[in-house]
């Protein structure tokens, strides 16, 4: 009977909701300013004209192609250094095309796009041929080339420096074997344009990374700042009403108790008011209850666990352990971006694969990308450590153990996982549906 367990003294429940203020104190001091890792950082928009910045220099070949025109050269000949000087320039704007795209995604800043490196080795053999043994008028032709390198080359470990010293390099190899370059002020006037045209390309993209990762640090603090908060208003509506509404339920459990004792005393007969004023300080107990539940409830969904945050603490925590982390740009900036229960979903995957990653894999590396695949968003943790016999059977900090938890997790918002990989690759896959599970079975 519930007044005989009302009578036994307080329950436990009614206490619980004391606790709560103090973890989501503590967890979120714990956030702390991430790094600047980016690794793949966007910068600014496809523009449809953009190519033409590059594509403009290109005025510069005018005088010598109109020299031409006016050589002693045979027609025939004439319209081979034509043909030639308008396949350089073909090139040399379908490569400005690839680096500034007019639709599509942002490229990559700080890696070469698709189909760069043949275009340049291409400009560099029609540069060679034409200024050794064409016309050595448009030697000029290196300086695009270099312009090039720097502009589409990969800056990781500087290839795209060593690529404009090439440049230089064949340039130089071209006035040595043709005797009308074949001297220090010919050098002179084509390897400085060659070298500060490449190199002011290179400082151009290195400025632009550097935007790239301002505004991906600005986007990431934005949604740290609105994830601290939501932890300020969870921790102050549970300041300002848990202990109130436990204190409720408490007294409320007493003064049942109390009546039960005074019904007691009573000799044999009926009380109807005794049970009339228990029955109303049970309904008390009740609406405490279900106040403190929906508060809790509330509280939850103001912390729900977000890929910014997760980030933040997993460069926090890993660092702390000795750890190396590269997460990708689009894993922090994908908050707020799909439904938010998958978000909480596989920031909890992150969570756990951190967790696991410093307590047992024994790992130097983690590396975390988020995909976009079909009608889900698909998170990958990898390290290279111990592999999946490390993770088994372990109790992970969701409430479950191990994968077990996880599973459940996103099960629950009709997702999936999948580990594999052995030692030195270890791999965790977990996915959830963009739009939610009841806007996808709706679809």
């Amino acid at each position: 009977m519930r007044n005989e367990r009302s009578a036994e003294g307080p329950s436990a429940p009614a206490e619980e909701g004391m606790a709560g203020a103090a973890e989501w104190a503590a967890r979120s001091s714990a956030f702390e300013e991430p790094p600047l890792l980016m690794a793949a950082p966007r910068v600014g928009q496809p523009g449809r004209f953009k190519w033409m910045f590059a594509a403009v220099w290109l005025f510069y070949l005018v005088e010598p192609v109109a020299k031409v025109a006016t050589s002693d050269h045979t027609v025939g000949f004439q319209v081979l250094i034509y043909v030639l000087v308008a396949v350089f320039v073909l090139m040399y704007g379908s490569l400005a095309f690839k680096v500034y795209p007019k639709t599509g995604k942002v490229g990559v800043v700080n890696e070469a796009p698709r189909g760069v490196a043949p275009i340049l080795v291409a400009m560099g053999v029609t540069a060679f041929v034409t200024s050794v043994w064409v016309d050595s008028d448009l030697a000029g032709m290196w300086v695009y080339v270099g312009a090039g390198a720097g502009l589409g080359l990969s800056m990781a470990s500087g290839v795209a420096y060593r690529g404009v010293l090439v440049c230089l390099a064949l340039m130089t190899v071209c006035c040595l074997i043709t005797s009308d370059l074949r001297s220090v002020g010919t050098w002179l006037t084509l390897a400085f344009p060659i070298f500060f045209a490449g190199m002011s390309t290179l400082g151009i993209r290195q400025m632009a990374l550097l935007i790239g990762q301002l505004r991906e640090a600005r986007t990431q603090v934005a949604h740290l700042a609105t994830n601290e908060e939501r932890l300020r208003l969870a921790r102050d509506l549970h300041d300002l009403t848990g202990h109130s509404l436990s204190m409720i339920t408490l007294k409320s459990e007493l003064a049942q108790r109390m009546l039960i004792k005074a019904r007691a005393a009573v000799p044999d007969g009926p009380t109807p008011r005794l049970d009339a004023a228990l029955k109303e300080v049970e309904e008390i107990e009740q609406v405490s209850r279900q106040t403190l539940t929906d508060i809790r409830q509330a509280v939850s969904g103001y912390r729900r666990a977000t890929l910014a945050v997760e980030v933040a603490s997993a460069h926090a925590a890993l660092d702390a352990a000795g750890i190396k982390l590269v997460a990708a740009p689009e894993v922090a900036a994908a908050t707020g971006e799909f439904d938010p229960l998958s978000e909480s979903a596989l920031a909890w995957s992150l969570r756990e694969a951190v967790t696991n990653a410093i307590r047992h894999s024994g790992a130097g590396h983690v590396e975390v990308t988020l995909e976009h695949q079909g009608d889900e968003m698909v998170l990958t943790v990898r390290n290279d450590g111990r592999g999946l016999a490390a993770t088994a059977g372990e109790t992970d900090a969701c409430g479950g153990h191990g994968l077990t938890g996880l599973r459940e997790r996103l099960d629950a918002v009709g997702g999936r996982l999948s580990v594999g990989g052995g030692d030195g690759d270890f791999r965790l896959v977990a996915a959830a549906p963009e739009r939610g599970l009841a806007v996808r079975g709706l679809g």
